[in-house]
């Protein structure tokens, strides 16, 4: 099957500091994959490296098996859609604005937008719940619903791939539920692949089929939760002793003492 996303012996430094070591990376459609890992493994470089914001010193980043860096960011932002760990909305727009400035790729330079971007944005709002605030500014909103405002603005873009870095953190529980089931309807109703780093162990254990854990710049594990999910594994990338317990199905991580 071809892969969406393929990245192979990824090297990366910044300031002469290794980030990345060697990596090798690859998404297939529809695939959901979460990537863990302890501060500073070098999850959020691999990420902007998947959605074409770094170049590698070494190594090459395929998309559809064309070369990431051939593609121009217009073409690149109609496939592929990167959400950071805290987007910044700097102006007072409203969320409808917001949403809308994800279909700048289809929008010419000295055009407005269309009827047609305006039912996707709606559409988009619709999909993660936010047509009630279309008319607040962003500024005015809460942070569970400016994350959610990106999550329609990436959608409105029609990717094939979403990366996201860290979409639920600070965000308290009913927030983050809503994203990562909104991120699974993605899926599996749109075929969308998703990609995201996340702290959040649970929420992996939970919602990904796939799980690579990074630690100190390479893949330290990777495979399907219930291989990768071990007391050795996570207590190794996370320099900390923990209790892998798993009932009924579920699986449960504790801090051991």
């Amino acid at each position: 099957m071809e892969k969406i996303i393929e990245c192979g012996n990824i090297v990366f430094s910044y300031n002469g500091t290794e980030v990345l070591k060697g990596i090798d990376f690859s998404v297939s459609p529809g695939e959901m994959v979460g990537i863990l890992g302890a501060n500073g493994a070098g999850k959020s470089t691999l990420l902007k490296i998947l959605s074409g914001l770094l170049q590698p010193q070494s190594g090459e980043t395929l998309y559809r098996n064309k070369e990431l860096s051939k593609l121009s960011r217009k073409e690149l932002s109609k496939r592929l859609a990167y959400i950071p760990q805290d987007p910044v909305f700097a102006f007072p727009f409203t969320v409808t604005e917001t949403v809308l400035m994800g279909r700048a790729p289809y929008i010419g330079r000295f055009e407005f937008e269309r009827e047609r971007d305006l039912e996707i944005a709606e559409r988009a709002m619709k999909t993660v719940g936010i047509t009630p605030l279309k008319d607040r500014l962003i500024s005015q909103v809460s942070a569970g619903e400016r994350q959610l405002a990106s999550l329609a603005r990436a959608l409105v873009q029609e990717p094939e791939i979403m990366i996201l870095d860290e979409p639920a953190t600070f965000l308290d529980v009913r927030h983050r539920t809503e994203i990562m089931k909104i991120l699974i309807k993605l899926k599996e109703e749109r075929g969308i692949s998703i990609v995201a780093a996340t702290h959040d162990i649970f929420a992996a254990l939970y919602y990904f089929e796939e799980i690579k854990i990074l630690k100190d710049g390479i893949i330290f594990a990777e495979g399907k939760t219930e291989t990768v999910v071990t007391e050795d594994i996570l207590s190794s990338a996370y320099g900390i002793k923990v209790t892998v317990k798993k009932d009924n199905g579920r699986v449960f991580v504790f801090p051991s003492d």
